[in-house]
């Protein structure tokens, strides 16, 4: 059966922290935080955590967990003193040190960002992000000589990494070293096809060669692949990007998921939009096709009822359950479903159809047309209503109808149309013409092929080798 998929605000002031009680001498205070005067995802997130570090303040995990939240929303300033307190805590822990430098770089405290980047070096060597974040930091504060030897360093021990390539070009031109620089901008791009802020720069290297011609074309190059870059290699910035996400991204995520083929993992990220926002109705539209695709009816059954409960029936919610309910053998609850979401959308041409067919197994031919023809009138592409209407015009015997419908049906490419064609063939030669049916079988036949749809190919020979000619022309 043919399947569609898609298409409190807390006012807590955490005042208590601010002089942490109990904490000891050691521990340097924190300011209170007025949860009202933050977005409503940042407060509902921060709220909790907050009152963790609150009960238990010698605790790292809360104290970072509250300086990841903020530095996810860009509120560096109020982020450095929860980092430094899980840093104090946790002095070996990476993270802490690598979330700190970066609030402390975009603050413009350099010095202290760097080193920040350097504890994170001697934690953890191989930690690369720190080390292009400590030699481009060298770079910004103008030392540029340091920055040259340290990206010098890295080449020589990341030599793939298209980053390092790229920050020492760019460290070679604040040298004056163009040449160097060019090549090592060259470098990036063949490690990173289309690296586009390493085409601007060698574009910049090209101009200040006096390479005007080359420059330009790598101009022109930029703006074709402006948005391309490296993919991420930084797991601990990803951890912090992903508390930002609001539950609108998490739900485009999952759906874009679902469309690679990641199901599990787009199960995950719309389960994840719930939890941002509970209201989203289209996180349990999709979650109901999801579990159902997965077998876990129970799941999808319970995403259904939660969405009816919020008073949100709406037309694709019924649908997708009523495939789940089909699929899981219920064939009346699945009609059900169908005719709830046409009472909602009567032209829902996905409805319409599955409510024929569930109509053409129960024997009842007249209707399952009427469904399969105001699928068609709603979606005039939709192939499989017009092989179903082909179909039934055969059972008819009414030959010349069902041309027309398989011709219909023969329109759309996918790996359905050799059968298509294949029942094309079979109702021209049922209309009399020989001709046009030996034609569409041997279309049929290289579609069939070409999907590896090997029990049809047999199906058209032996079909062919009746008419007595060859599956080839000749």
């Amino acid at each position: 059966m043919a399947c569609m998929l898609w298409a409190v605000r807390v006012s807590v002031i955490a005042g208590a922290l601010t002089g942490c009680s109990g904490d000891g001498p050691d521990l340097a205070p924190l300011p209170a935080v007025d949860l009202e005067g933050l977005p409503p995802g940042l407060s509902r997130q921060l709220g909790p955590v907050l009152e963790t570090l609150k009960a238990d303040p010698r605790s790292a995990a809360p104290a970072g967990k509250a300086g990841m939240l903020l530095q996810a929303h860009e509120r560096h300033r109020m982020a450095v003193p929860y980092l430094e307190r899980a840093q104090s805590l946790q002095p070996g822990e990476l993270r802490w040190a690598y979330y700190l430098g970066i609030s402390l770089e975009r603050l413009g405290q350099h010095a202290r960002a760097a080193d920040s980047f350097r504890t994170c070096a001697a934690i953890d060597r191989g930690f690369l992000p720190a080390q292009r974040r400590l030699a481009a930091l060298l770079l910004e504060s103008g030392e540029v000589e340091a920055s040259v030897a340290a990206f010098r360093q890295l080449a020589a021990e990341k030599p793939g990494d298209p980053k390092v390539r790229y920050g020492l070009g760019r460290a070679e031109m604040a040298a004056g070293n163009l040449q160097l620089a060019r090549d090592q901008f060259l470098e990036a791009i063949e490690l990173a096809a289309g690296y586009a802020a390493a085409r601007y720069a060698l574009a910049q290297a090209y101009a200040q060669l006096g390479m005007t011609a080359e420059a330009d074309r790598q101009l022109e190059l930029f703006e074709r692949d402006r948005h391309i870059e490296p993919p991420s290699d930084d797991r601990l910035l990803e951890a912090v990007s992903a508390l930002r996400l609001s539950a609108a991204e998490y739900l485009a995520r999952g759906v874009a998921a679902r469309e690679q083929g990641q199901v599990s993992e787009s199960i995950a990220l719309h389960l994840r939009a719930l939890e941002e926002d509970p209201a989203l109705l289209q996180a349990r539209v999709n979650l109901v096709i999801l579990f159902g695709s997965t077998g876990r009816t129970e799941e999808a059954e319970e995403q259904y009822r939660l969405g009816l409960a919020a008073g949100e029936g709406t037309a694709e919610l019924h649908y997708n359950y009523g495939v789940v309910a089909y699929r899981a053998g219920r064939p009346a609850d699945a009609g059900a479903a169908f005719r709830q979401a046409l009472e909602i959308s009567p032209g829902h041409a996905l409805a319409n159809h599955n409510l024929g067919q569930l109509l053409e197994e129960e024997g009842r031919f007249d209707l399952a047309l009427d469904r399969y023809q105001r699928a068609i009138a709603n979606r005039p592409d939709h192939g499989l209503s017009h092989y179903k209407i082909g179909m039934l015009r055969m059972r008819e015997r009414r030959a010349d109808e069902a041309v027309a419908a398989f011709r219909e049906a023969a329109k759309e490419d996918s790996d359905r149309n050799p059968t298509y064609v294949f029942s094309l063939a079979a109702a021209q030669l049922a209309s009399g013409n020989r001709g046009g049916a030996i034609g569409a079988f041997r279309r049929a036949r290289t579609g069939a092929e070409r999907h590896g749809q090997e029990d049809l190919v047999a199906r058209i020979d032996r079909a062919l080798q009746e008419l007595g000619v060859s599956p080839v022309a000749p």
